[in-house]
């Protein structure tokens, strides 16, 4: 099979004010006309710096050493500023990770994709609009003839991502790049935008590369598979030998530790110890000996070759060398053995199970004004409110997880935020440790927050990037307890309660990985010792090993001070694994509430059905042959009559659409809203 694209001993080097990066080293391998191959690893293994050098879009200070790059024949390393202008967009495009950042706010899609077509000097600016109008409708947007005049901020995230799509097919390239394109996506639209890549990838018989740390979208999406590691890769094939025949110890770990293939539910998530290399430094053996299990003297010393198992099938390890131990490799390197936890079952404190919750929401109810009195008045609007959380309840007691589950847009983090009176709330009542607290004032409510924390979703955006690790773990301290603590001393202890190297109290937010200032968001909930801490997406953007570390931190701290979780997120795999309990949520609404595990394994509501059937599995033979729920959230301000899920449900009746369920009891304890539960 003919190469669109060749990569051969790619090197690629950061210039910093402390040497040289090595960022990517002797990178080499080819994506085939008309295949999907995936690009695969945890942070810093290089996987978008392989995109930023192909299209020449490399940081000021990043330089690329040797190799060539071969695109339909040509060096693309050695082309000219107009010919790499011709070259993006036209034969290659990219769709981007958030798409809201990588589409202009201020203007309209209309003209942000008629400026894309402007190489297209023979088509008029109605035969462009005309063309986009056709590539939105063909990437699933509705309406497009209207929906082509609005702005990003109009479009909820699955339809920015699909816009995005659209853009980046709108010079029909021949190389279609997708770094990390369903990362911000909630189960059900990654599982829409996975079939939409795949179905036009058939249709317009493109080359797409797809760079990502999900594993389930690689095994979904993707007919090869490049491994990468610390700028080196290390192991490539066809998507089923990768998955079912890992050969590198590193690829096997990155399999092992993502939660969906963990089909049991566990206290504990499997991790690989260690972190990253120092890339300042090229390393003499091979890059993943420090953190392998399996690793030698040899391994430490001398770079292994490339062998292939299979045809198509490529791993470097040592392991694989027939003569690995008659050069006398046996003697294994000292080295951290995997573990998951240091969890003392002794020192866990019992869920509380009798007695009053730590925390109850009784009807609780937001709004948010939609438009001023005035402008209400002249259109005719009597209420002029969009009710984003609507009559919730639920408890949490101490030394529990609750997990609050649903799509984008459906009022988690809002409901996230009342409770700890970030927001007003409109009607109904929170009521922590036995004290009500909505309607409180500012000053009262600072003091009873010493006990309850927020860690936000985004780790390093919610930090001040002006504030040192030091001052941001101890910040809380300043609020609270001025002037009764010493601040160095706090901020020892809390680095040592999650596990951060004392060494990282002078550096800067913009200085950690994501796992590194998920730890810092740790500590800084953790510093008052509070009881409840409400965690919003505490794994978003992590990778699967990274994820297990952060959850295993948690599961730690909570069984040792008997801290209450309040888990807002969209990442089912990892919610099974911690949650004792689930509240899934649909439009404001609770509308099944329940057990965790009696959830996953039997859901009540049509709703949980399609989130539980909605999760990509990290395996090629079990890809989905149908999105598990069509169509978009409905929106605030037009609410569905009856039950608000009938126009998504594949199992409504002419109830249904007429009638809101009530809230009913199951035999097993569970709460569900729904006329025709599946189960009794």
């Amino acid at each position: 099979m003919e190469n669109l694209l060749e990569i051969k001993n790619l090197n690629v080097d950061f210039k910093t004010p402390r040497g040289r990066v090595h960022v990517l080293r002797n990178v080499s391998f080819n994506a085939p006309n008309g295949e999907i191959i995936g690009v695969v690893g945890e942070s810093g293994s290089g996987k978008s710096t392989v995109i930023w050098a192909m299209t020449q879009l490399l940081a000021g200070n990043g330089v690329v050493e040797s190799g060539e790059i071969l695109f339909n024949g040509k060096n693309v390393l050695n082309l000219s500023e107009k010919e790499l202008q011709a070259f993006r967009g036209e034969e290659a495009s990219i769709v981007f990770q958030d798409p809201m950042t990588s589409q202009i706010p201020v203007l309209s899609y209309s003209q942000q994709m008629t400026d894309i077509a402007y190489r297209q000097k023979q088509k008029s600016i109605a035969e462009k609009i005309k063309h986009a109008i056709a590539m939105m409708n063909r990437v699933g947007i509705p309406d497009p003839e209207q929906r082509i005049n609005q702005y990003p901020h109009q479009f909820s995230g699955g339809m920015r991502q699909r816009a995005g799509i659209a853009m980046a097919l709108l010079m029909d390239p021949l190389l279609l790049i997708g770094d990390e394109p369903t990362t911000a996506l909630d189960v059900t639209m990654e599982a829409q935008i996975i079939h939409l890549l795949r179905e036009l990838q058939q249709e317009i018989k493109a080359t797409v590369m797809i760079v990502s740390h999900n594993l389930g979208l690689i095994a979904e999406l993707c007919d090869q598979v490049v491994v990468m590691y610390a700028g080196e890769v290390i192991e490539q094939g066809d998507v089923r030998q990768i998955f079912n025949n890992a050969q590198h110890p590193y690829t096997r770990a990155l399999l092992e530790c993502d939660p969906a293939r963990v089909l049991e539910r566990t206290r504990y998530l499997p991790t690989i110890p260690g972190d990253l290399p120092d890339l300042h430094v090229w390393p003499m053996g091979c890059i993943y000996a420090p953190r392998c299990d399996y690793a030698t003297r040899r391994c430490e010393q001398e770079r292994p070759a490339s062998f292939d198992i299979d045809p198509g099938h490529v791993a470097s390890c040592h392991l694989l060398d027939p003569d690995h131990d008659a050069k006398g490799a046996a003697a294994t390197v000292d080295r951290l053995k995997s573990k998951t936890s240091d969890y003392d079952e002794a020192a866990a404190v019992e869920v509380q199970l009798e007695g009053e919750p730590l925390l109850k929401v009784n009807h609780l109810q937001v709004r948010f004004k939609t438009m001023g009195a005035i402008k209400a008045k002249l259109k005719g609007v009597a209420d002029p409110f969009v009710d984003a959380v609507l009559d919730v309840s639920l408890h949490l007691r101490r030394g529990e997880t609750l997990g609050l589950v649903g799509e984008s847009g459906s009022g988690k983090t809002t409901l996230g935020r009342a409770v700890l009176g970030l927001i007003p709330a409109h009607d109904g009542s929170v009521i922590f440790d036995g004290k009500a607290i909505t309607g409180l004032s500012e000053a009262t409510l600072r003091d009873l927050r010493q006990n309850m924390a927020m860690m936000f979703q985004d780790p390093v955006g919610s930090l001040s990037p002006r504030q040192t690790v030091q001052s941001l773990i101890t910040e809380p301290f300043d609020l609270h307890r001025k002037g009764a603590y010493d601040a160095h001393k706090e901020a020892l202890r809390l680095c040592d309660m999650v596990n951060l190297p004392h060494s990282f109290l002078n550096r800067y937010p913009h200085e950690l990985s994501g796992g590194q200032a998920r730890r810092v968001g740790v500590a800084r909930a953790l510093a008052l010792e509070p009881h409840l801490i409400i965690a919003d997406e505490p794994t978003a953007g992590l990778d699967v090993s990274v994820q297990g570390e952060v959850l295993n931190l948690m599961r730690d701290l909570q069984g040792r001070q008997g801290l209450a979780y309040l888990i807002i997120t969209h990442n089912l795999p990892v919610v099974r694994h911690i949650c004792d309990r689930l509240a899934i949520m649909y439009l404001g609404r609770i509308v099944e509430q329940g057990d965790g595990e009696a959830i996953f394994t039997n859901p009540a509501h049509p709703y949980t059905e399609a989130l539980v059937h909605g999760i990509p599995q990290p395996d090629p033979d079990k890809r989905r042959e149908l999105v598990s729920i069509e169509g978009e959230v409905p929106s605030l301000t037009n609410r569905p009559t009856g039950c608000e899920f009938h126009t998504r449900c594949k199992y409504a009746q002419d109830r249904c659409r007429v009638e809101r369920p009530l809230e009913r009891q199951l035999s097993d304890g569970r709460s569900v809203q729904c006329h025709f539960p599946l189960i009794d």
